[in-house]
């Protein structure tokens, strides 16, 4: 596959920014906290290849603020956090405050990737590490490319290879007549965009499995944005709500499983000129 048909696939991917922003703001009340294997994990593969003391960072797409957190807890100078939803960035200004962590330690910033200026912010070759973990950010390669020029040593990126989950896709099957396949070859294709660049990527892949008691509530917004299309209507709402509340034993959450197989890949950007891309 030559580097135009790579840069095409990847961008098949590309996201709406409003409807992102509206998803991921509906999202954040009930956003859960990753589990802490998965945490150990990403950051235990990445300081195989480099320490975090003292570095400056940024988090593209950085959610409620659990990898910032994890970052400062590994000694990182300064965390800059970069979230295009503001209820998301409020859960992590409360992430960081509880655990004590001063403004000098970090900034978030409320703004999707795509209207970031470099050169503006002062962020050309600004970061020691770069850090997109499983965020639509990664689904434009315009954008991959302003990442791997922010960064002044490392790109480090994750990303779901497979996700099955029984309960959304028995959901799924009783509107649609078909279980929902959870298949994503992204981080492979970004890889390969990377390989062709001249970098020289590092990908683990791993495979969590876990058993989740998930409120109803949670439910509805995440499972109502991946049944129907764009957002749930009224009629849907009452429908799914009804479907899980009988799959429930308490009326208020739901015991079920998820298997999910993800890919971690780090990369060293020193010795490749993004501009020359």
């Amino acid at each position: 596959m030559n580097i135009d048909e790579l840069i095409k696939k990847v961008e098949d991917k590309e996201s709406d920014l409003e409807e992102l922003r509206e998803r991921w703001n509906r999202r954040a009340a009930g956003f859960p906290a990753l589990p802490d294997e998965k945490q150990e994990n990403s950051f235990a593969f990445l300081e195989e290849f480099m320490s975090l003391q003292d570095i400056q960072l940024l988090d593209v797409g950085c959610g409620p603020g659990r990898y910032l957190l994890l970052a400062l807890e590994a000694g990182v100078k300064k965390a800059v956090g970069v979230e295009i939803a503001e209820k998301m960035l409020q859960k992590a200004e409360q992430t960081l405050t509880a655990a004590s962590w001063q403004p000098a330690n970090y900034e978030l910033i409320r703004s999707s990737w795509e209207e970031i200026d470099l050169t503006e912010r002062g962020w050309v070759r600004q970061f020691d590490l770069v850090m997109a973990l499983k965020t639509p950010a990664l689904n434009s390669v315009a954008n991959v490319e302003k990442m791997l020029a922010a960064s002044r040593h490392a790109f480090f990126f994750a990303n779901h290879l497979q996700r099955i989950e029984p309960l959304f896709q028995q959901l799924y099957a009783k509107v649609h007549g078909y279980e929902k396949a959870f298949g994503n070859e992204h981080a492979h294709l970004l890889a390969e965009l990377l390989e062709a660049w001249g970098y020289k990527p590092a990908t683990h892949i791993f495979e969590i499995s876990e058993v989740r008691d998930e409120p109803i509530g949670d439910l509805l917004i995440r499972y109502g944005d991946w049944i129907f299309k764009d957002f749930p209507t009224t009629e849907e709402k009452d429908w799914l709500s009804k479907e899980l509340l009988e799959l429930s034993s308490d009326g208020e959450t739901i015991r079920h499983t998820a298997t999910t197989t993800e890919a971690l890949t780090f990369v060293d950007v020193r010795g490749v000129d993004p501009a020359s891309l």
